[in-house]
């Protein structure tokens, strides 16, 4: 029977939907019920120290059971065969150059299951841009390799990324080594500054990722894999991101009422997010922002956001006030408190 047949078969039998869900949902409650699982949650909430280290040995601790999670992904593939239509329990994790399944998440701390297809890391070097950059996570991350494939890894470092993060101290990136990876072998990568890059494998790669939030950077970089160079930077926080995205949202539907809320989140201890937030207020409505820029070019404890906010002034504000902004040679990381115009 063709795929789209047998969909079509399953989609009119109420009760056989029925049942693909049942057992979905009770290998879900099995995996939660899980003493590997139940054991893990209790260690993180009985913490007497949340740092990076005690949740990493909290992860290590769970991934060492790899005979118990074994045995339930056989169980797991043993549901998938007998009803195509079975849900697996697990949240599905991807990249190009990865897939897997999320075993294990709470605000601290993910542990995936993941597969790199061989055929997926050649497909990424082949691709139109190469392999064009490396990443530094900002994040400490534990990978066990249950099967390395073979893998050649090059391992980088780049200047350490800190809570006062500047683009123009971001610096390069360098080469630390190179060398093959071997079956059952643990890669810890403190991604605040340190990264690999998967250069060449024979086959399929197999591995546990136990990813630490705890004392993670606020942002994750990038460089040029050719120059070396610093490209870019993403934040490494959940919840700013979607404050990002949702008032993004206000302002392409046009919310002027939400105005108030919005001002409100620029109280953010994030500096990306501060400026996208003034990004968006400038867009929604420039004379109730115009205050707040003002006082952002003047008192914003981030230098680069003191800068952006001075030239934004500058170029759009400055004439319309009769007045234009003292201007310093460019914007450079500063004196703290220092102001780099009078908006």
């Amino acid at each position: 029977m063709i795929a789209s047949a047998a969909l079509a078969a399953w989609l009119a039998d109420r009760d056989g939907q029925k049942r693909s869900q049942a057992a979905g949902d009770a290998m879900a409650r099995d995996w939660r019920r899980h003493p590997i699982v139940t054991g893990l949650e209790r260690r993180l909430a009985t913490l007497s120290e949340r740092s990076a280290e005690a949740v990493l040995a909290a992860a290590r601790e769970f991934i060492d059971n790899e005979d118990d999670i074994a045995s339930f992904m056989s169980q797991l593939i043993a549901a998938n065969r007998a009803d195509p239509f079975f849900r697996p329990p697990f949240v599905p994790t991807s990249s190009d150059i990865h897939s897997g399944l999320l075993l294990f998440h709470n605000p601290d701390l993910s542990i995936a299951l993941a597969a790199s297809g061989v055929d997926m890391l050649a497909a990424k070097k082949a691709g139109p841009r190469g392999s064009t950059s490396i990443g530094f996570s900002g994040v400490v991350t534990l990978f066990r390799y249950l099967r390395a494939g073979g893998a050649t890894m090059s391992f980088w470092e780049a200047p350490t990324i800190t809570g006062d993060f500047l683009a123009t101290r971001a610096g390069k990136c360098r080469f630390v080594g190179r060398r093959r990876i071997e079956d059952g072998e643990d890669i810890l990568l403190d991604g605040r500054y340190q990264s690999f890059v998967v250069e060449h494998a024979e086959s399929d790669m197999l591995c546990f990722q136990a990813l630490v939030r705890r004392e993670a950077a606020p942002l994750a970089a990038e460089y040029d894999s050719k120059t070396l160079s610093f490209v870019g930077a993403s934040s490494t926080d959940e919840a700013s991101s979607r404050v990002q995205m949702m008032i993004s949202m206000l302002r392409v539907m046009g919310r002027g009422d939400a105005l108030p809320l919005i001002v409100e989140a620029l109280d953010s201890p994030h500096f990306y997010t501060r400026w996208h937030i003034m990004r968006e207020l400038l867009a929604m409505d420039a004379e109730a922002a115009l205050p707040l820029l003002r006082r952002m070019a003047a008192h914003d404890p981030h230098p680069e956001v003191r800068a952006a906010a001075c030239q934004t002034f500058d170029m759009f504000f400055a004439d319309e006030e009769g007045e234009v902004a003292a201007k310093q040679e460019a914007p450079r990381p500063a004196v703290d408190g220092e102001s780099q115009c009078r908006a």
